[in-house]
């Protein structure tokens, strides 16, 4: 763990040697838990959290979105009311046994990780009236990125959505992502907590914002904003690019598409090329025509 620090009056931020953080909120009913990280032992310490403040208050799990690193320690709470977007949990069913058997995430698990799905979904927003919690739906890191507002403290966690120097674009819809953030950025918030960047502040979303109208205006090629991190940036020109294969590829099979077996033709996209990638999904289109 490398850090425990108190956010407003009744959040704790917990921050693993990763850099990713889980916000955990205690209302007089409930513990809000945002993300779970990366298993049942990821969890652990929040479960000794919770322990020491010796009360019997039960915990809900709220999933930012649907990616590995966000919703592995689910398995942790059982029995938990497990909160996400109505795409959240369809997401989850289409990816998640797939990421939890990639090879190259072995290293990753945090215990023994048995994938839980939301079991409780909103389609726009769903609110906690009385412990003053909300939850938005706000797609752009993903199509299933939703946020948490703690109405009392006026803290929001954004998960994935903002991040430091640039974001992971995992979303075709650019347009709606750009929305998103300019929806972010004006939110009444005292303070804006990022899953993998802790607090952030207007200047970032701003700049989050022209990375991604950079890359939506098909300019990809401003030193200044990728130079820091090129293997994101090459990742996201490489999604974006399998994004729209993969949405031709639904089209084309309809009910037939399996995520799993389509996803297992192809690199990690990190480590290909963009000319390979497309030569690639272009031979898969043969393929299936």
């Amino acid at each position: 763990m490398k850090g425990i620090s108190k956010l407003g009056n009744r959040g704790v931020v917990f921050t693993f040697e990763d850099d990713i953080g889980v916000y955990l909120i205690q209302t007089d009913t409930y513990w809000f838990l945002c993300d779970t990280h990366l298993g049942p032992q990821s969890m652990e310490i929040i479960k000794q959290y919770i322990a020491e403040q010796a009360n019997n208050k039960a915990v809900i799990v709220f999933n930012s979105h649907s990616d590995w690193d966000h919703i592995w320690g689910n398995c942790a709470f059982p029995g938990a009311l497990i909160i996400g977007h109505e795409t959240c949990r369809k997401r989850m069913q289409e990816i998640g046994e797939f990421e939890l058997e990639l090879e190259s995430l072995r290293q990753q698990h945090c215990g023994n990780i048995k994938l839980m799905l939301p079991n409780v979904t909103f389609n726009d927003r769903l609110l906690f009236a009385d412990e003053e919690i909300e939850f938005i739906y706000a797609p752009g890191h993903t199509v299933d990125s939703a946020i948490c507002f703690d109405r009392k403290d006026a803290v929001l966690f954004v998960g994935d959505l903002v991040e430091q120097p640039i974001p992971y674009l995992d979303y075709h819809d650019l347009a709606t992502y750009i929305e998103t953030l300019e929806f972010i950025k004006s939110f009444p918030a005292k303070s804006k907590l990022s899953a993998h960047s802790g607090i952030v502040d207007n200047d970032l979303i701003e700049r989050n914002i022209a990375y991604i109208t950079t890359i939506l205006q098909e300019n990809p090629t401003n030193p200044e904003i990728y130079q820091a991190t090129p293997n994101v940036h090459n990742f996201n020109i490489n999604n974006r690019l399998f994004l729209r294969y993969e949405n031709r590829v639904r089209e084309k099979l309809k009910d037939n598409f399996n995520y799993a077996l389509f996803r297992r033709n192809f690199k990690d996209l990190k480590e290909v090329t963009y000319t390979d990638l497309q030569a690639e999904l272009e031979q898969y289109m043969r393929k299936i025509v």
